[in-house]
């Protein structure tokens, strides 16, 4: 429980009506979308609607040693927003100013800013932000920046971090700052990350609050596509299907979003919601890459769209022509992932992380021998997620009512974190359950153990996460 007196300091801040100790409202704090996870009741919630505010929010904290723990949309799935008990969640939802910056192409949001508002906004200025997490409608902006999110868009455009051209934070003492071009009062706006030496901007990515609460990020944005395809490759092989991936990067083909599912896996989803989505029915091969090509110009996609059949057929592939399926994914983008992962009705875990395009079968076999050694259901898909890297992101179901079998979910869960590393994969973001997974990694970790303590001396920034660092 926080002292009555922090909580008098912290209502002469934000007001009384945005600071709760109400149990039920602790409760609603207590967790996450993140499942098979414990809540665990925080001590109060705050509600900020600046950065001054939480400066001063965080003032409060450290002078009483309490943990603080920042949440804006709670759609993590990586237990990254569960407090501490007895801490202090910083919700930070009435942070929502946009500013557009159209002749720099970027645009400056606010924390609570979700990203089914900014669709909206932007779409208002024929531009748009490519990246969108599969929790969109109520992700925000600032909070995919802190997990370093990816989702529809990534093929092309890469993870969100990517497209970060600055942030403003509030550090563990109080103090404000704007990286990026901005760190200069003087500058028009974010036009430039790299600034004044050091990627300092970098650091908060991915940082999940470990460092600070991000207030503000200026992101890039792009004019709008104005014409796609959409189109399913088949392959026989997982080498076929790997490569022809790789060869849609080599060749420059605007693939927005590209995934690859397994027969199985897609036949799961299909009977799922393959008759809402109007998509065929149709025996799917052993792998299929379902993409859509998005251009400004229409003879650049009309090449692209044929380049990619030629490349398919080189890989030993055959053109599906099932467009259905990815103008569902593209067109759905703000909602499609979200009902397709939770239309079945069971409960999951998952394990996000990258692999390169070539390794994708490496995450499928290691999730098919757990699946296999602990007896549950599960499955894996994934998408093109930047340069050379893939995404893939495993769920493991179980059933809530039953303790042993989310116990059971919760062994495989830890055992196939630390699998899957080695076959390379890396985590996007340094939740929770992978810090047991790392190993041969001491001087890596030592140094960012270094970073947090210089940065946060208390220990005060969502200390459950960077591996409890």
């Amino acid at each position: 429980m926080v002292d009555k007196k922090v909580i008098t300091e912290l209502s002469e801040i934000v007001g009384e009506e945005y600071i709760s100790t109400k149990q039920d409202v602790l409760l609603a704090y207590s967790s996450s979308a993140s499942m098979a996870s414990d809540p665990i009741i925080p001590g109060a919630v705050v509600r900020p609607t600046n950065a001054e505010q939480v400066s001063r929010i965080i003032q409060v904290a450290a002078k009483y040693d309490i943990p603080v723990t920042p949440r804006s949309g709670g759609s993590s799935l990586q237990e990254e927003v569960i407090p501490k008990l007895d801490g202090l969640v910083v919700e930070l939802m009435r942070l929502d100013e946009i500013e557009l910056h159209k002749e720099l192409r970027s645009v400056t949001v606010g924390a609570g800013v979700t990203y089914g508002v900014l669709e909206k906004f932007l779409k208002e200025h024929d531009v748009f932000l490519p990246v969108y997490p599969e929790s969109a409608l109520v992700c925000t902006v600032a909070g995919n920046v802190a997990v370093n999110g990816a989702g529809p868009g990534s093929s092309k455009f890469g993870c969100t971090g990517e497209l970060v051209l600055g942030v403003e934070v509030v550090l563990p003492d109080g103090q404000i700052i704007t990286t990026g071009s901005e760190a200069n009062p003087y500058a028009p706006g974010p036009y430039q990350r790299y600034a004044f030496g050091p990627d300092i901007t970098g650091l908060f990515i991915g940082s999940l609050g470990g460092f600070g609460i991000i207030t503000k990020v200026s992101m890039k944005v792009f004019k709008r596509h104005m014409f796609y395809d959409y189109n399913t490759f088949g392959f026989e092989t997982h080498e076929q299907a790997e490569r022809f991936m790789v060869d849609i990067k080599q060749n420059d083909i605007n693939g927005v979003f590209t995934s690859l599912y397994e027969g199985p896996v897609l036949e799961l989803f299909m009977d799922m919601i393959g008759e809402e989505l109007g998509i065929p029915k149709y025996e799917w091969p052993f792998r299929t890459v379902s993409m859509t090509i998005g251009r400004v110009r229409e003879d650049m996609m009309k090449s692209d769209a044929e380049l990619a059949k030629k490349l398919c057929e080189k890989n030993g592939g055959h053109v599906i022509g099932i467009s259905e399926l990815p103008y569902s994914e593209w067109t759905g983008r703000l909602w499609f992932f979200v009902r397709a992962c939770y239309i079945h009705g069971w409960h999951w875990r998952t394990l996000y992380h990258h692999q390169t395009p070539t390794n994708a079968h490496r995450s499928v076999e290691e999730i098919r021998d757990v699946m296999e050694k602990y007896g549950f259901l599960g499955h894996t898909a994934g998408f093109a997620s930047g340069h050379s890297s893939f995404n893939a992101y495993p769920h493991l179901y179980f059933d809530p009512q039953d303790p042993e079998d989310e116990q059971k979910i919760r062994d495989a869960h830890k055992e196939l974190a630390k699998t899957l590393f080695k076959t390379g994969a890396v985590p996007f973001k340094l939740a929770p359950y992978w810090a047991d997974a790392i190993e041969g990694m001491d001087s890596y970790m030592a140094f960012l153990e270094l970073v947090k303590k210089t940065i946060d001396s208390r220990g005060i920034m969502n200390p459950r996460v960077l591996g409890g660092l």
